[in-house]
């Protein structure tokens, strides 16, 4: 497509040419042949769907012959990977040719690995952290989520074309907007995903255990044999690697100090730890489960992507992404940050200053026996099993003091790994049977009532609910 005159043409053949693609089946026969396709004419001659197409069907709106409505067939199919993968012009890739692309276009990062080394702009995070919890997003709601527009961020349309240019983003489908009442209004809009989720993390990263280097070379290599007369310049400039370009070096995370990495994920301000709060977010790494300590280790401590951790441990990259979220989101909790910022010993010393205002509340209940019960361990409690105290225990609950305080918290199982509904009963019970607690405590109405669990949760949902709204607006 070119502009003559003032006026836009269209470079395709006739209808009877031999190479002339006629239906959107066809185009994408011809996209799997090639391996990767321009939509509009550029520096290479032929190497685009425009010129294997009848200029007259364009913009026609017949969806059998308009090459501008195959576009959104395809990339709704998922046949073919669709968005702007040619130096910021739109085109397609074949799902043969796809990981090759993000192998090269990524450099060996995931964009969670990109954003850690600090390699990625809070632009670029602030669109990709939206497509952490949806799948698909019209491109107007990418924009106003993510902040763009009068007086937010600018360049949005510079910011999306980089995320597809690199493959951490494709247009998945063209739909109309919705009103209200669900019905659909207005002109076709272009919808985000991450094609991970249109075709799977191990399908999209297959090719990471090669050298990116190695992923350009074979695109060249491609479309010098498609294409012998394509010039060095004109690869470069069409497809954004050159033939005869040096070999990059892989690009791995950088070796960060740790505790700093794993603090910068947490959210958690600090500039450095004390012995103290470094023994604390020892302890509370602990608690976690040994598949999940496994990624945390080796991701911040270690510097590994999470793909790399995946080879390693023998699971995909996908599921070492989901163990990680799950460490953040658990080491997040007050319960554990508490831990971190106040120190282990300083955390213990917190802990005593509660068990004693425990001891006064008993005590000025008429309870004095069972103020001087709080000293004592888990194990002294009767009717829980010794892996029931065992893992108290190891969670940091020395005594039923601390016990006790904890059991006013709302659904305070999971604050300690291990402690699940049935055997958290049994460790409710046994304290109510002591006198350590009553029946006005958050623990024994959850033990006791489902119901009660039910409608807990659904308010507590209702109010994330709301602050996330009004955090967006």
């Amino acid at each position: 497509m070119a502009k003559e005159s003032d006026t836009w043409i269209m470079h395709g053949v006739a209808e009877d040419d031999a190479g002339c693609i006629h239906t959107v089946e066809e185009a994408i026969s011809y996209i799997n042949q090639i391996g990767f396709l321009p939509l509009f004419r550029n520096e290479i001659p032929g190497f685009s769907l425009e010129e294997r197409t009848v200029p007259e069907y364009w913009w026609s709106d017949d969806a059998l012959r308009d090459p501008w409505q195959w576009r959104k067939i395809i990339a709704r199919s998922g046949k073919a990977a669709y968005g702007r993968f040619f130096v910021g012009k739109a085109g397609f890739i074949s799902l043969t040719w796809l990981p090759y692309f993000a192998n090269y276009r990524r450099d060996g990062y995931d964009f969670d690995a990109l954003w850690d080394d600090e390699k990625a702009s809070i632009r670029q995070k602030k669109i990709m952290d939206l497509f952490e919890e949806e799948d698909e997003l019209y491109s107007f709601e990418v924009k106003q989520k993510a902040g763009f527009g009068k007086g937010g961020e600018k360049n949005f349309e510079g910011t999306i074309t980089w995320l597809q240019m690199q493959t951490y983003l494709c247009i998945r489908d063209f739909r109309q907007k919705k009103n209200k009442a669900g019905r659909e209004y207005g002109m076709d809009v272009a919808v985000y995903s991450r094609p991970e989720h249109v075709w799977g993390y191990e399908s999209v990263t297959s090719a990471y255990s090669e050298e990116p280097p190695e992923s350009g070379k074979r695109i060249v290599r491609q479309l010098m044999d498609r294409y012998p007369g394509a010039t060095a310049e004109q690869i470069q400039k069409v497809v954004g690697v050159g033939p005869g370009e040096e070999p990059r070096k892989k690009k791995t995370k950088k070796s960060v100090n740790y505790p700093a990495s794993l603090l910068k994920a947490l959210q958690l301000d600090v500039e450095a730890l004390t012995a103290d709060q470094m023994r604390g977010l020892e302890f509370v790494i602990g608690q976690l489960k040994e598949s999940i300590q496994n990624v945390v280790r080796l991701h911040y401590e270690q510097g590994m992507t999470l793909a790399q951790i995946g080879e390693q441990i023998g699971r995909s990259g996908s599921r070492c992404g989901q163990l990680n979220k799950i460490a953040l989101r658990k080491l997040r909790n007050p319960r554990c940050i508490c831990w971190i910022t106040e120190g282990y010993q300083g955390r213990m010393d917190s802990i005593g200053k509660l068990v004693a205002e425990e001891k006064k509340e008993l005590i000025a209940d008429g309870k004095s026996e069972q103020a001087e019960l709080l000293d004592q361990s888990p194990e002294a409690l009767p009717d829980i099993t010794a892996n029931d105290a065992e893992t108290l225990m190891k969670a940091g609950v020395y005594s039923l003091g601390v016990l006790r305080t904890a059991l006013k918290e709302d659904f305070w199982t999971r604050a300690f790994p291990g402690i699940g509904i049935q055997n958290g009963k049994r460790i409710v019970n046994a304290m109510l049977k002591t006198g350590l607690i009553d029946e006005s405590f958050e623990s024994y109405k959850e033990a006791s009532d489902p119901m009660y669990v039910m409608e807990k949760r659904r308010i507590m949902h209702e109010k994330r609910r709301k602050e996330n709204k009004s955090e967006k607006l």
